[in-house]
């Protein structure tokens, strides 16, 4: 019931054009709650699969773990279990301008704006990338296993992810619990970087805990691996907004930027060495600049976070309590916040020795 009287506040609140999309949201929010499980039945129950009562019992002992040690209430979440057919659970398209690595952003009547639009079924998010493209945009349609309701509905563990490793598992956990911990409508950004902050400082407490001091290491390994690589793609995306500020017309503009776009990949064959494989990301078609949105969204601000949480003095409510603070700020200057928390953090952070260079373009 409480998912259609969502739905129909809604769809009132919305024009004619956009129906199909609230539309297809509300079904497919339905469709969720109507398969869900109880997790605990699931796993009293002889027929219940082997694996899954594992990973259902593993499940409550990540919640009981964020309960007791991350400050996070998962309250009825995760509690249940729903099985879909299919990989993802929702597919969101990232669009930009055609000469621009900002996002396009698209507001909803309860969430604010955001940097991403999503759907239930990838032909229609891919239908509605291929009508951004008509118009010049360059799109990304992407593929999410798990997504946040921010404490409308009791969310349920989904067989998009409960098969992932524990330590994957878990940083899903924590993350969607501080989505509905704090969330700030209009920031992606800020949402993304919290939650991903959140994410792996919960999986690092996590492994202490256990005193697994091999997967701590390989987990740390893993995580440079991962911040070298986007460290060198952002790098490239700023090369390319230079690229897009410089006064020369459109032919030329076009010329420059398929030329910048393939150097983003030959390089990264000539340095796969320091990156490691990253091949994941030149795989899913033509690179664009809506390749950089999600990249960005969820890594520019999680280093603000974690200085965040040294200046709480590693206290879980503080930290809360400061980043509140910060989310009940104007949009400005809540970033020029953030950023003036990494730059007083940075010279003391201990960063990893791996570089990149190539021959770029420069503007």
């Amino acid at each position: 019931m409480r998912s259609f009287l969502v739905g129909a506040l809604l769809l009132m609140a919305v024009g004619c054009e956009t129906l199909g999309f609230y539309g297809q949201a509300v079904s497919g929010q339905w469709e969720i709650l109507h398969a869900k499980q109880s997790s605990e039945l699931l796993i009293e129950s002889p027929s219940t699969d082997a694996a899954l009562r594992a990973q259902l019992q593993q499940v409550q002992f990540l919640l009981a773990f964020a309960r007791e040690n991350l400050d996070l209430d998962p309250k009825h979440r995760y509690s249940s279990y729903a099985r879909i057919d299919r990989k993802f659970v929702v597919w969101n398209v990232f669009a930009t301008l055609e000469f621009s690595t900002d996002p396009i952003r698209w507001c909803y009547p309860i969430a604010g704006c955001a940097t991403y639009r999503g759907y239930f079924k990838h032909d229609n998010a891919d239908q509605y990338a291929r009508h951004l493209a008509g118009q010049r945009r360059d799109t990304l349609v992407g593929g999410v296993a798990a997504y946040s309701t921010l404490g409308w509905f009791d969310d349920p563990v989904l067989s998009t992810f409960v098969d992932w490793p524990d330590t994957d598992l878990a940083g899903l956990i924590f993350h969607e619990l501080a989505h509905s911990r704090l969330f700030v409508p209009g920031d992606t950004a800020f949402n993304e970087g919290f939650a991903s902050f959140v994410e792996r400082r919960g999986v690092m407490e996590w492994l202490r805990a256990a005193h697994d001091q091999a997967r701590i290491d390989a987990m740390r390994a893993r995580w440079n691996k991962s911040d070298r690589f986007v460290a060198y793609l952002l790098e490239w995306r700023d090369e390319l907004q230079r690229l897009y500020d410089q006064p020369i017309n459109t032919f030329a503009r076009r010329l420059l930027k398929d030329e910048l776009l393939g150097a983003v990949e030959r390089c990264y064959r000539g340095n796969s060495e320091q990156l490691g494989n990253q091949d994941w990301f030149f795989e899913s078609g033509k690179l664009s600049n809506a390749r950089f949105v999600p990249l960005a969204a969820y890594n520019e601000m999680r280093d603000s976070f974690e200085a965040l949480f040294v200046e709480a003095g590693e206290s879980w409510p503080h930290f809360y309590a400061k980043a509140a603070e910060l989310g009940r700020l104007k949009t400005d200057a809540r970033t020029k916040e953030l950023k003036d928390l990494e730059h007083r953090h940075r010279a003391g952070r201990v960063t990893d020795s791996g570089t990149v260079s190539c021959a770029a373009l420069v503007f």
